[in-house]
């Protein structure tokens, strides 16, 4: 990895973060930065899964009292997300990396799509939680986005809150602890099998996780200061241009 390859992860990492910190959408910015740097399609999006499981991981403790409070809806909830996220990672090995190179623009346009109509899905879910808690929807739903989320997993996080929403976690916090939870055993899962697969490129996720870090820690009053709705739009449209990108390459 050249000087400018580091410095161009590092940035990706640092945007990422900051934009994690008050929205979600940062493996918008380390996926093309990963792709830039000659990594294939198939090893940008794993190494990039990979890249976000520290973050996942570091959130867990912050919520651990609202995970105590809820802990019995949890072995239900991850037995589903477990259930699709093999599922997921079986998908993406019997897809091969030729069939997902030609998927990916259509990967990044349906990510940038559930970062667009995630509030609306959550708006939604708060209002719908008390007759979808226990129901077969609210389970298919998570079991779906599950298998999304060890495929691709770009822009899922957001909609992941709304499904726990739906099945009954309550408030924003413990539907955000439950999230947590579920992004971390999904991208663990995926780490593990990725790896010993072959996919993941390792030194690329030194200044991601660095950037991240940094930009989380430090960037968050700054990115406070921006109205959450420009920050989607911006989001959003570079969403829309990589999609653009990947369907001209």
């Amino acid at each position: 990895m050249t000087l400018g390859e580091w410095v161009l992860l590092l940035c990706a990492g640092l945007l990422g973060g900051v934009i994690n910190s008050v929205s979600s959408g940062g493996s918008f910015f380390t996926y093309p930065a990963l792709l830039l740097t000659g990594l294939s399609p198939i090893s940008a999006a794993t190494t990039t899964l990979v890249a976000l499981t520290p973050g996942n991981l570091a959130a867990v403790p912050e919520f651990w009292p609202e995970v105590k409070a809820q802990k019995h809806r949890y072995p239900r909830e991850l037995a589903l997300v477990a259930a699709g996220g093999i599922v997921g990672i079986f998908l993406l090995f019997a897809t091969g990396a030729e069939v997902f190179e030609n998927l990916v623009p259509w990967l990044i346009l349906a990510a940038t799509a559930l970062f667009a109509i995630s509030p609306l899905v959550r708006g939604w879910a708060e209002v719908s939680a008390p007759s979808l808690t226990d129901g077969w929807l609210g389970a298919a739903l998570v079991f779906i986005f599950s298998i999304y989320l060890t495929y691709f997993g770009s822009g899922v996080g957001n909609i992941m809150l709304a499904m726990f929403t739906i099945r009954g976690f309550g408030d924003f916090l413990h539907a955000n602890a439950a999230k947590n939870i579920a992004m971390t055993l999904g991208t663990v899962m995926a780490a593990v099998a990725y790896s010993i697969a072959g996919y993941i490129a390792w030194w690329p996720i030194v200044p991601i996780a660095l950037g991240s870090a940094v930009g989380a820690r430090y960037g968050a009053r700054w990115a406070r200061s921006i109205p959450v709705a420009v920050l989607r739009v911006f989001i959003i449209g570079f969403g829309l241009f990589v999609a653009a990108w990947q369907f001209t390459r």
